[in-house]
């Protein structure tokens, strides 16, 4: 494609984000899923500005307990009945519903893993018991105690690196692993509470990475994981099509994330970075519980979707997101499932993308034993299929030949 196209994408994505100028109307050069891609991000009306989607967040505040607060708040005085009719009218979309607007379509074989991804809703009180150490009397099914595990503000005080500090520990390990090339731009966003994300800008070329200002027991996993999504970014072949440079397999990105992110379970790993160890196994504690957490509330939103028959009502979707939080064993208000269930592509990318994860490791402990992470062979067979637009199954498998070939 013709590097003006190029251009104006690129501006397009940083008026979206709101760091940009609106770069005008779609040239008419620009087609397929590339020409889709871009008339979601323009707005709505010409001459209307887009609603930034990374405003700034001057809030005088930086207390969690706060936020999160102000956040039950609003969701606890949305109309539960409204937001289920909400959700089955989404759900009437298309077949499978969370797949339709979605620029670059699925293959088949992602589609199935995504289809497939669910799993049974266990109890989780007896996760968070173990997690806080709590006793069998004490109170751990509600929102605020799963917040405060979550946010490494239950326990033992430690005082988290700032997030600044993180990346320039973490940023050289990545570039000696060949994963963040230097040519590849990253623009940093500081907002005072938020959790970090990565959106593609110019692929390969650029990404912006939104990070915390307030420092945090999850912001080092948080980081890995969206670090994985820049490196995915910079590693894509820069000769190759522009609409194979931008079609992102949801599986295979999450998966690559989680496991990227997996690095801060590994107490050995966690060693090489010179942070004092009782943050670090603060870390560690966080992020092998989250995943555990996170898998068995994202299982139950999706268990919504699959559960429900294709004549569901509000008052049926909303008695089945009851008996799913009787199935949890948590105390929740029912909006909360339902806007998780409303996130379908996210969830079942995540879940489908823990599975990818638990592959890939197996593959690569297999090539270079517990600590691959010390082997820059293991990098190179990483970095190498990561380059491509392969989906979830291409590049597992490209992995696995790579590994076996590393080995040998």
């Amino acid at each position: 494609m013709p590097q003006p196209a190029e251009d104006y994408l690129e501006a397009r994505v940083l008026a979206h984000l709101g760091l940009g100028a609106d770069p005008g109307p779609i040239p008419a050069a620009v087609s397929g899923s590339v020409r889709k891609l871009l008339t979601q991000l323009a707005p709505a009306a010409r001459g209307t500005p887009a609603t930034p989607l990374l405003a700034l967040d001057t809030s005088p505040t930086a207390d969690p307990a706060v936020r999160r607060a102000a956040v039950d708040r609003r969701l606890a005085s949305t109309d539960a009945a409204e937001l289920a009719a909400g959700f089955l009218e989404r759900r009437r979309a298309g077949d499978p519903w969370w797949e339709w607007g979605r620029p670059f379509p699925l293959t088949a074989g992602t589609r199935s893993w995504l289809l497939g991804c669910g799993g049974p809703v266990k109890p989780v009180d007896g996760l968070l018991r173990r997690w806080s150490g709590a006793g069998r009397d004490e109170e751990v099914t509600t929102p605020a105690f799963r917040t405060a595990l979550r946010e490494g503000r239950h326990g033992p005080a430690v005082v988290p690196p700032s997030a600044d500090a993180l990346l320039r520990i973490l940023v050289p390990r990545l570039r000696r692993a060949g994963l963040l090339p230097p040519e590849h731009r990253v623009t940093l966003v500081r907002k005072v509470w938020t959790s970090a994300v990565a959106v593609p800008v110019r692929v390969p070329g650029r990404s912006v990475l939104v990070q915390s200002t307030t420092p945090a027991v999850p912001a080092l996993a948080h980081l890995l994981h969206e670090l994985a999504h820049v490196a995915e970014h910079a590693l894509r072949a820069p000769d190759v099509a522009l609409e194979s440079r931008w079609r992102f397999d949801p599986v295979r990105s999450e998966g690559w994330a989680l496991l990227l992110e997996s690095l801060a379970t590994e107490p050995d790993w966690l060693a090489t970075l010179g942070l004092p160890s009782s943050f670090t196994e603060a870390v560690r504690t966080n992020a092998v519980y989250t995943g555990l957490l996170d898998l068995r509330m994202f299982r139950a939103a999706v268990a919504l979707d699959d559960e429900l028959p294709p004549g569901a009502t509000p008052a049926g979707a909303l008695a089945l997101t009851g008996r799913l939080h009787a199935r949890l064993g948590i105390d929740r208000a029912p909006q909360a499932l339902l806007q998780d269930a409303a996130d379908g592509l996210r969830l079942r990318a995540y879940l489908a993308g823990f599975a990818w994860r638990d592959e890939a490791l197996r593959c690569l402990r297999d090539g270079w034993g517990p600590r691959w992470w010390a082997a820059p062979a293991a990098w190179k067979a990483v970095t190498g299929v990561l380059a491509g637009d392969g989906d979830a199954r291409t590049v597992l498998d490209a992995l696995a030949s790579r590994t076996a070939a590393g080995a040998a």
